[in-house]
């Protein structure tokens, strides 16, 4: 199952890339590794991909999103300066395993350009605390 989520995964982020305007220098994608996402409760993936287009807008993809939408979704980029990445998304019709139903999970992404830390917190819809983890990105271009 972990192999056939990678190809996944990776089938997806080659068609995001592929599918921004004219990838060039401009266009690129942070791909992180999560170090504590089993603390998450299934709720965070241990890799995500933010994908920056040429026109500034960006998708994400993670397992939680393949699962739920079955590709990548449009985030919001909140900042993108000389130091720092910030990247919103929701995923739309999130439901635990045991059916519980969340509606909708908000995602947001804060990358340390210089450093490549990322902090990520998942917040369900109605709730005032949510899961946090943190890892490293590296930054790829097309």
């Amino acid at each position: 199952m972990r192999r056939s989520k990678s190809r996944i995964f990776a089938a997806c982020v080659a068609l995001a890339l592929g599918a921004t305007p004219a990838v060039s220098a401009e266009a690129f994608m942070y791909e992180c590794d999560m170090a504590d996402a089993s603390r998450s409760q299934g709720w965070i993936s241990p890799k995500i991909a933010l994908i920056f287009a040429k026109d500034g807008s960006v998708k994400a993809v993670d397992a939680v999103i393949l699962h739920f939408a079955g590709g990548p979704i449009k985030g919001t980029v909140l900042r993108n300066n000389a130091s720092r990445a910030v990247v919103k998304w929701t995923v739309k019709g999130a439901k635990a395993d045991n059916g519980t139903s969340f509606a909708d999970f908000d995602y947001r992404a804060s990358i340390g350009k210089k450093s490549g830390k990322v902090d990520l917190t998942a917040i369900p819809h109605g709730y005032d605390k949510g899961l946090r983890s943190g890892g490293s990105c590296k930054k790829r271009t097309g």
